[in-house]
């Protein structure tokens, strides 16, 4: 029985190990915007709508930074429900890094995750990898009209 539990325990800290690379940072700020600023891109997707927007990150690691986002959303049944794909190019007064995500979103609110580009890192940047997510996603009705969106952009980072 002592056997197994030291194995098991073993193999915890090995998972964890293979987890949490040698490195890895964790930054998290806060998006929020009214959709009516995004901008229609010239070229439309079938069955969607391509959107851009500026945003300045508020709070936490990455605050005062901008994010360029290129966004295309695919609504279904009435927009009930959707899928999006975005791509965001983050500027920082000391670097920046580009990213893609992919996720969906339904009358619950909406999450997404995604990877850094590889080699997109410039600055103190430079040579970062890893994952993007976004988090507890929700948009409410505004008064001046659009939405309000809101959500936790976290970033999992490693550097190379």
């Amino acid at each position: 029985m002592r056997f197994t539990s030291v194995l098991t325990s073993t193999i915890s800290v090995a998972i964890l190990g293979f987890a949490s690379p040698a490195g890895a940072e964790a930054m998290k700020s806060k998006v929020s915007f009214n959709n009516n600023i995004g901008k229609a891109a010239a070229s439309q997707p079938a069955g969607g709508k391509t959107v851009s927007y500026q945003i300045t990150l508020k709070g936490g690691e990455l605050d005062g930074c901008t994010v360029d986002i290129v966004e295309s959303l695919f609504g279904r049944e009435e927009g009930a429900w959707g899928i999006f794909d975005i791509k965001g190019d983050v500027k920082c007064s000391g670097g920046g890094f580009t990213y893609t995500s992919s996720g969906a979103w339904d009358g619950n609110g909406f999450h997404a995750a995604g990877a850094i580009k590889d080699g997109s890192g410039t600055g103190k940047f430079q040579g970062i990898g890893g994952r993007i997510a976004q988090l507890g996603g929700g948009a409410s009705k505004a008064d001046g009209g659009g939405f309000n969106i809101s959500y936790d952009l976290v970033v999992d980072s490693s550097k190379t």
